[in-house]
């Protein structure tokens, strides 16, 4: 199953900072701080071939490990098979060691004397072989800072945060903590989200060691306070509709459904591969412990109304508009009226000068040949200032229907600001009609003779010399400024 919350876009104003930083850190430890750990660990591996301590402790570990025990030793068929398809030796004495380091208690009992007696040659032989393979396999990055399950520190249950085991570990877990931080680094400010982050880490980590504790094994990898992202994702989102990307087996689908469902959705799928995993190196625990400890702060700060409500509710309320919107069009094309008014209210409230909206609230009011509202909504939309071919087309439009109505009024300021806009993007018949209205009785002459001179401009330059004479000759009319007077006699 695959769940991918994609309910913002990355924009300047949710652009996650935060989250960048810590995907940037992530970054540097792998290819920084961890990129010199394999040429380390073929070092102590050609050491633990060549010195012979592979052949010995892989032999002691064969006549330690009982028949019974399936699992461990369906690893130790796997780390022969290599050999027997002879595979480089040093990479085959790698994981043969790992495979001896991974068992709970052989090393213990071989310091013990379970194989060689203390103090004998044989035993001192291995001992000092062994402590020269550590001291080598020690120098590794991640050795030293990956979180020990048998010996809890506090410093690598921080450090495991930001060290991954391959590239694709890597790109995985940052795809996923750039995708939540666009959703919560936003909801929470940048100083709680960092401190909510590592505490979903710190409560992932809790989670492992209280499953894994003893084992001499570790963990590391960013997944579990990236899952407390999720958790925290859900529960500030809350009843609030988002849209989410789902897969599962054949089925998947884009959606929008409350962020609250995704929960018990992540966290029982992370359950259900925890109860089947078998011999799987994720730490599904892990997931699930950041899952709830992500939730119980995400819930806390609710309750402490720490919560950037701004952020979280505007994606889901234009989603919403959109589909209000949407049902308010299938409303004007079956003719109900009223219902599509009722709808495109609040619509026009919080989206005053969105095109979407006003064409649909005109083409309702104008359905009705007495509507009182028609006239308002043809000037919202005539008020536009045509920012774009499609609005400038849409207050064209409008005008034309609109102008062969009785009753329609619109004060001198705004007729000539009308006719001004309308003339300068080429609609010169509509922007006469206006404009010789305005000189049958003119208030604002300086206004007037500057459109004057911007429609005899447009009519000369489109071939049309005759048209646009008079309004050459209407400039002197209307005005004494001395740089109009001269342009109009240029025209002239």
């Amino acid at each position: 199953m695959l769940i991918i919350p994609l309910h913002k876009k990355l924009s300047r104003r949710n652009f996650p900072l935060v989250t960048l930083l810590l995907i940037l850190a992530n970054v540097f430890v792998y290819l920084g701080l961890q990129g010199g750990d394999t040429e380390v660990e073929m070092e102590a591996a050609r050491y633990y071939h060549e010195s012979g301590l592979e052949e010995r402790e892989w032999q002691w570990l064969d006549s330690y490990v009982p028949p019974q025990d399936q699992a461990f030793r369906e690893d130790m068929k796997e780390a022969d098979a290599l050999e027997e398809a002879e595979y480089d030796p040093e990479l085959v004495a790698m994981v043969r060691s790992r495979v001896v380091e991974s068992h709970p208690d052989f090393l213990d009992a071989a310091q013990d004397g379970a194989f060689a007696e203390p103090g004998t040659d044989e035993y001192n032989a291995w001992h000092s072989d062994r402590r020269d393979y550590e001291a080598l396999i020690d120098r590794s990055f991640t050795r030293r800072y990956l979180m020990r399950y048998d010996d809890f520190d506090p410093v690598t249950a921080l450090t495991h945060m930001f060290m991954h085991g391959g590239v694709g570990h890597l790109v995985g877990n940052m795809v996923f903590l750039l995708l939540l931080g666009i959703l919560v680094e936003g909801a929470l400010g940048r100083g709680l989200f960092l401190a909510s982050y590592l505490v979903a880490g710190f409560g992932a980590a809790s989670a492992s060691l209280a499953v894994h504790w003893g084992l001499p094994t570790g963990m590391l990898g960013a997944s579990g306070a990236i899952a407390g992202l999720m958790g925290l994702f859900t529960v500030l989102y809350g009843r609030l509709r988002v849209r989410f990307f789902y897969w599962v087996w054949v089925y998947f689908d884009y959606v929008r459904a409350p962020a609250i469902i995704l929960l018990p959705a992540w966290l029982g799928w992370e359950l259900l591969q925890f109860l089947m995993a078998d011999g799987t190196n994720v730490a599904y625990e892990a997931h699930m412990g950041g899952i709830v400890t992500g939730a119980l702060l995400a819930f806390g700060v609710r309750q402490l109304d720490w919560q950037r409500d701004d952020f979280l509710e505007e994606e889901s309320q234009r989603d919403d508009d959109r589909e209000t919107l949407a049902s308010a069009r299938a409303d004007i094309a079956e003719l109900r009226v009223p219902q599509a008014k009722h709808k495109l209210r609040p619509l026009l409230e919080r989206h005053p000068g969105d095109t979407a909206v006003l064409k649909a609230w005109y083409g309702a009011c104008k359905l009705k040949a007495d509507d009182p509202e028609v006239n308002d909504a043809a000037r919202r939309i005539l008020a536009l200032k045509g920012e774009d071919s499609d609005e400038r087309q849409l207050v064209i439009d409008t005008f034309r229907e609109h102008r062969r109505r009785a009753g329609m009024r619109m004060d001198g300021s705004q007729a000539l600001q009308l006719a001004s806009r309308l003339i300068h993007w080429g609609a010169l018949d509509e922007g006469r009609l206006l404009l010789n209205g305005l000189l049958r009785k003119p208030r604002d002459k300086e206004g007037l003779a500057t459109a004057c001179l911007k429609l005899a401009n447009k009519l000369s330059a489109d071939g049309r010399g005759d048209e646009a004479r008079p309004y050459v000759e209407q400039v002197p009319k209307l005005t004494e400024d001395p740089a109009l007077l001269n342009a109009a006699r240029n025209l002239g």
